[in-house]
């Protein structure tokens, strides 16, 4: 491969802001410094980013591409779905292993790794875990074998997903001998279930928020990080709506707990009154679902204060149709590719270097990517994307979604994404895809 140098650029990675230059060789960040003494020669491609910034590509530890609930199901495959995940600037996503009840663990990986071979992105996957069957457990204690460094499990969804707390504690104490982190999608089902039926809402769409409350994923976090404490597993609260849920998991930091968490620009920029007033509130479905303004604000404080670790897409392709077919069984789940990086950027006091942590670094630190991603350093994968720092309105006609919409549709984002390099071969120059189907490939945590 033909050495790469970027040079006059401001690069920002692991919390640092540097005014360097980037040598690339072989797919790897070779140097980092003055290019005049890189040894360059007339064969090597200079790329000159001035007056942009660089940012390590950043990497979506949650996301669904080609997902099948058992319900619901995206029709996007791994082809048109890693290249919209490529144009928004991510170079290596975490999705998941969705394996039907009772299916061996290991067939269901097989499988997903199938999917993906289309994929122009890096990839690796949480392994969802149904049950606590010993076929179930003795898969878990293979995980790092395969390659994978993370589980996911649910406190809700009868009855393909919901486990029990006695279900809970063995899963848990299994994958803390196995060294395996923990995602958790915390609702308490019982809450959920009940003001489901005490609403028995006919305007499903917008009394939707009213269905799953907020405290229902408080209670569910804090008995999560109970377990977690008891039985020594490290785990990732999924996708916090509320700023209670993030305050629990900073106060349980506090106490010495291995416990991370995550949230998404829907629950930073999004609120129920979208559900209440728009004119098209099936945009806004989702689990957990959008919250009150005051959620927005004290989730935005946390992440200024550092006390949201990853922000996340949880992406789900499912398109206008798919969403609008059945006012009562709508599936939950927005498209957020292509709208990740911008919508994050546009908050209002967040710095770059908080963006590259949230997005790059932590999630490469918490899931075992790191060293090879997550940061500009030598030795990494040169995962590089070129920014130009301007503010834009988004308008969902001119992104190339699958999906067919956007719900950040008409709202301020920051940050144009021109130019998308993965392992130093640039997949998107700008908008358009450069890199071949199938090129991304299999990151097997711990190799």
């Amino acid at each position: 491969m033909q050495r790469k140098c970027f040079i006059n650029g401001t690069i920002i990675s692991n919390a640092v802001r540097q005014n360097t230059d980037i040598l690339v060789d072989n797919g790897i960040i070779a140097a980092l410094g003055d290019h005049k003494a890189f040894g360059l020669t007339k064969d090597d491609e200079i790329i000159d980013c001035s007056g942009r910034i660089i940012l390590p590509g950043i990497i979506d530890a949650h996301c669904h591409i080609q997902l099948d609930t058992g319900i619901f199901q995206t029709h996007d495959g791994w082809w048109n779905g890693s290249q919209e995940a490529a144009r928004g600037g991510i170079t290596t996503v975490i999705d998941f292993v969705g394996p039907q009840p009772g299916e061996d663990l290991r067939h269901a990986l097989d499988f997903r790794l199938e999917q993906a071979k289309d994929s122009i992105v890096d990839y690796t996957f949480h392994m969802t875990v149904l049950d606590d069957t010993e076929q179930s457990l003795d898969a878990i204690d293979k995980c790092p074998g395969w390659g994978i460094s993370s589980l996911k499990i649910y406190t809700t969804y009868r009855p393909n997903y919901y486990l029990d707390d006695q279900a809970i504690v063995r899963i848990l104490e299994r994958a803390a001998k196995a060294g395996l982190t923990v995602l958790v999608h915390c609702e308490n089902d019982a809450i959920v279930t009940h003001e489901t039926a005490r609403i028995a809402s006919k305007d499903l769409w917008r009394d939707y928020p009213r269905l799953r409350p907020a405290i229902a994923e408080v209670e569910a976090a804090e008995r999560i990080i109970r377990l977690a404490d008891y039985t020594g597993a490290r785990v990732v609260i999924a996708h916090n709506s509320s700023e209670q849920t993030a305050d629990v998991v900073s106060q349980a930091r506090a106490e010495g707990i291995s416990v991370f968490n995550e949230t998404c620009p829907q629950y930073l920029f999004l609120c129920d009154e979208d559900n209440f007033s728009s004119d098209e509130p099936w945009r806004f479905i989702l689990q957990p679902p959008l919250r009150d303004e005051l959620a927005l604000d004290g989730l935005a404080q946390a992440i200024l204060a550092d006390d949201i670790d990853m922000v996340i897409t949880d992406h789900c392709a499912y398109t206008r149709d798919e969403k609008t077919a059945n006012p009562l069984a709508t599936p939950g789940g927005l498209p957020g590719f292509e709208t990740l990086l911008p919508m994050l950027a546009s908050l209002p006091d967040i710095t770059w270097e908080q963006v590259s942590c949230l997005l790059c670094r932590n999630p490469a630190q918490i899931y075992g990517l790191w060293p090879h991603k997550g940061a500009i350093a030598p030795g990494f994968d040169a995962d590089i994307i070129v920014i130009r720092d301007e503010t834009y309105t988004i308008d969902e006609t001119q992104l190339q979604s699958f999906a067919g919409y956007s719900p950040f549709n008409g709202h301020e984002a920051r940050g144009i994404i021109e130019r998308v390099f993965r392992r130093g071969e640039e997949i998107i120059h700008h908008g358009k895809t450069l890199a071949a189907q199938g090129s991304g490939r299999f990151f097997k945590v711990g190799d």
